[in-house]
């Protein structure tokens, strides 16, 4: 293999391929990143076995061949290049040979006939979605997805397929979040009310989407979607993600959500988000609590927390409170800011019946109504 390439272009495809790259003691190919070049193009492929990637890479590709290199290793080599730096690069002797104006490293590596086969979609796309509008859905949800494997089906995202739009919902059992894209009116096709007639809805990876989320860069127009045989994949630009689908059923999260709620507080997003990431410094380490308190006829939301070994803190921040009496809700202060740092307006809305139901937060758009595509669950603690 011997070719030429832009350090940003080279580096684009490794650094995307290195964060999937796995750490299998049993298969240490999995360590390694798979770089081809052939029909006059570069690719770069890595997979952990659950999560595979393929980029396609702009190259001046002079001879063809594959090689398999340690990611870690050229990855951490060419976040210290400059990104217009040319790169000459080549194999020789199983080792990877890469030359810039003032500096050339070699890398060795390993056959790349032991490196796994990436799945290919077996059919076209089953829709496409403005990648931005992708990327803003599934950043929202994510932050609700379970880290521990007790319920698998937990650890990965809800993707509801309507007829008129795309659903992303996660929980953790603590809160929960859902997202709702809209289709544009020439998308999808027939084929797709076909599929989701027998295939409502898969739970994918949050892993998955996390990765395919972080591709998505402001250039990129859309995200093309197929399903396979328990797998799903992920186009962007020249980019494609394969993963497993989990199998499970996803818990009736709609169920959670109150039909309506009693009590409201309208309150500037930053203002709140400061007040609770200060009250957070004071809160206990173990129940991380925070306590919203709203009072009928008041115009302000007092945050406070205490902690024996740290003291204690009141913030107070101006709101627009709808509210017979007054309540105190106890929160998990990184639930809350996760939520706020979650959503984009300026505003927020948070409904609540009592102090120990469900509370829903919401974005407030700039005609000061609820962003009826997105909400965000969290349960109060109960102390």
């Amino acid at each position: 293999m011997k070719i030429q390439s832009l350090a940003e272009n080279f580096k684009k495809g490794i650094l995307i391929a290195e964060k999937i790259i796995g750490k299998s003691l049993t298969l240490p190919i999995l360590s390694n990143i798979l770089i081809e070049a052939e029909k006059g193009r570069l690719k770069v492929t890595a997979t952990n076995l659950e999560i595979g990637v393929v980029c396609l890479l702009r190259a001046k590709v002079e001879k063809e061949g594959k090689i398999a290199v340690p990611g870690r290793v050229i990855g951490s080599y060419l976040n210290n290049i400059p990104d217009q730096a040319k790169l000459d690069i080549e194999i020789k002797n199983q080792t990877l040979h890469l030359v810039s104006e003032g500096g050339k490293a070699v890398i060795k590596g390993v056959g790349a006939k032991d490196f796994p086969i990436i799945p290919k979609p077996q059919s076209t796309h089953l829709l496409e979605i403005e990648s931005q509008k992708f990327q803003g859905g599934a950043l929202k949800v994510l932050v609700c997805a379970a880290l521990s494997e007790t319920r698998q089906e937990l650890t990965g995202v809800f993707l509801g397929f309507e007829k008129n739009g795309l659903t992303l919902a996660a929980t953790d059992s603590f809160r929960l979040a859902e997202a709702t894209i809209g289709f544009s009116k020439d998308s999808p096709g027939s084929d797709y009310q076909k599929f989701i007639a027998k295939n409502p809805s898969v739970i994918v990876p949050a892993k998955t989407l996390m990765e395919v989320a972080r591709s998505i860069t402001p250039e990129s127009e859309k995200v093309k979607i197929f399903i396979g045989e328990s797998q799903i994949f992920f186009e962007v630009d020249d980019i494609m993600f394969v993963s497993r689908l989990i199998d499970g059923k996803y818990p009736e999260y709609k169920q959670v959500v109150p039909k309506e709620f009693s009590s409201s507080a309208f309150a500037r997003r930053e203002d709140l988000l400061r007040a609770t990431r200060v009250a957070s410094i004071f809160s206990d380490t173990k129940s991380r609590e925070v306590k919203l308190g709203v009072k009928g006829g008041g115009e302000r939301i007092k945050i406070e927390s205490q902690s024996v070994e740290t003291g204690e803190n009141t913030t107070e921040v101006k709101a627009q409170i709808n509210l017979k009496g007054e309540s105190v809700i106890a929160f998990n202060n990184r639930y809350l800011i996760d939520a706020l740092n979650a959503m984009a307006s300026e505003d927020v809305y948070i409904g609540f019946n009592d102090s120990f139901g469900p509370v829903i937060l919401r974005e407030v758009t700039d005609k000061n109504k609820l962003n009826e595509n997105y909400l965000h669950i969290i349960m109060p603690i109960r102390s």
